[in-house]
């Protein structure tokens, strides 16, 4: 209980100390559903990274989707790298952004028929960071997005997402594991 009530202090505590300066850490993603008369979709698309100069931040990023339209259903997963470059030192925070991802697809229908696919994508686009405390911001990214799966033609076109972001840190994720593992 001990640990627990210091965690909780700790990441309360982190909304003093987040930037985007050198050594600190971003931890979010966003998630999407859709649903229609005969289709669903769902898509989850958590990152992280870290600041590897102030205002510069690599990373990784994690795409699962999956949909169904009629008796097709399909289910990715995509893994990739991704840079960032924020603008400025407003609560509002441009940035400019790539990805990359490795990409399998697979696509079963009711009548046994299975397609399994792998390819890569890459994104260019622009975003921003809207903080709704020092830590925690909204963030929309629009760009173009393109992919290209084996033996079949590429595609692209303008690529819209939301989400939320929490920036930590150096110090208060130090803080958090030392309170953590009770050092």
């Amino acid at each position: 209980m001990k640990y627990l009530i210091l965690s909780i202090f700790s990441l309360s505590s982190l909304s003093l100390f987040a930037q985007t300066d050198k050594g600190d850490f971003l931890v979010g993603g966003n998630v999407g559903f859709q649903t229609g008369k005969e289709s669903n979709m769902f898509n989850l698309s958590p990152n992280f990274g870290g600041f590897i100069a102030n205002n510069f931040a690599i990373g990784g990023r994690l795409s699962l989707l999956s949909s169904k339209q009629g008796d097709v259903r399909t289910s990715s997963f995509g893994i990739g790298p991704f840079a960032r470059y924020y603008i400025g030192k407003a609560e509002t925070k441009p940035f400019i952004v790539t990805e990359f991802n490795f990409l399998s697809s697979k696509i079963k229908a009711d009548n046994n028929i299975e397609i399994t696919n792998n390819g890569i994508g890459w994104l260019f686009g622009l975003g921003f960071a809207a903080f709704i405390n020092e830590t925690v911001a909204v963030e929309g990214v629009s760009g173009y997005n393109y992919a290209k799966f084996k033996d079949s033609e590429g595609d692209g076109g303008f690529a819209l997402r939301l989400g939320f972001q929490v920036y930590l840190n150096s110090r208060s994720v130090s803080n958090l594991r030392s309170n953590v593992m009770g050092n």
